[in-house]
């Protein structure tokens, strides 16, 4: 048996009638594809920490830490560009835009940005938002370390993340995003319990999302998480 094993789920969310589709997504971007390349960057990650027989795990890590994590795993497959400015909010002072936690373009085509001059050395075939995929990351522990529940574990999957999810649907430039959830817990069990307490919120916000996809990392138990898991949603632009 392996020391790590990542499991594969595929959902389904909010079913839409075919014409809520056309044009909803570009189907440039396979989530599948994306959730597998996560899942083997977390087993990647907890593989190295077991060898090094790491005191602190993964989940000891804040958000900004694990979106770094992430994004340098990531980049074995893709372009990666971090906390990137919206379209939507050029000619904005920088500190007035808002940011796309990680933003994914094909291997060997950075994203175009904005905030920044054409010059004679960019590369010819900068990737334009619009072929890109957005992900807004987000985190949730169940535990504090030291082994104490987290008090706010049900909050961390509810705030901000509508307000996020609403935003990437307004981007007009925008064809392709998804919401990157990281789970730390205890059980596949209450793993299951939360993803779909979680979808039931954000159909009663009246979100669109389509399948989820689901990955999930079994984790060295040092502060009562023995599980990380990925789930992925592509967000449908309206």
């Amino acid at each position: 048996m392996p020391i790590v094993d990542c499991r594969f789920e595929q959902r389904r969310f909010i079913a839409l009638a075919p014409n809520d589709m056309v044009g909803a997504m570009s189907l440039n971007w396979d989530f599948s594809t994306v959730a597998d390349r996560l899942g083997e960057g977390i087993t990647a990650v907890e593989a190295e920490l077991r060898l090094e027989q790491a005191v602190y795990g993964l989940d000891a890590r804040d958000e900004l830490a694990i979106q770094a994590v992430l994004g340098e795993r990531l980049r074995e497959h893709y372009e990666v560009a971090r906390e990137v400015h919206y379209p939507s909010s050029t000619g904005r002072k920088l500190t007035h835009r808002q940011r796309c936690d990680l933003v994914l373009s094909p291997k060997g085509r950075p994203l175009k940005l904005d905030r920044t001059s054409p010059t004679l050395f960019d590369p010819p075939n900068l990737c334009p938002p619009g072929e890109a995929l957005w992900l807004e990351v987000k985190i949730a522990y169940q535990f504090r370390e030291g082994g104490a529940r987290h008090g706010g574990y049900g909050a961390q999957w509810r705030t901000a993340v509508v307000d996020d999810l609403r935003k990437m649907e307004a981007e007009e430039q925008i064809r392709e995003a998804g919401l990157l959830l990281i789970v730390f817990n205890e059980s596949r069990e209450i793993l299951d319990k939360d993803l779909d307490l979680f979808e039931t919120v954000l159909a009663q916000q009246e979100v669109l999302a389509g399948f989820r996809q689901v990955r999930s990392v079994p984790i060295l138990d040092r502060i009562g998480h023995q599980l990380c898991t990925a789930a992925l949603w592509p967000t449908l632009q309206r």
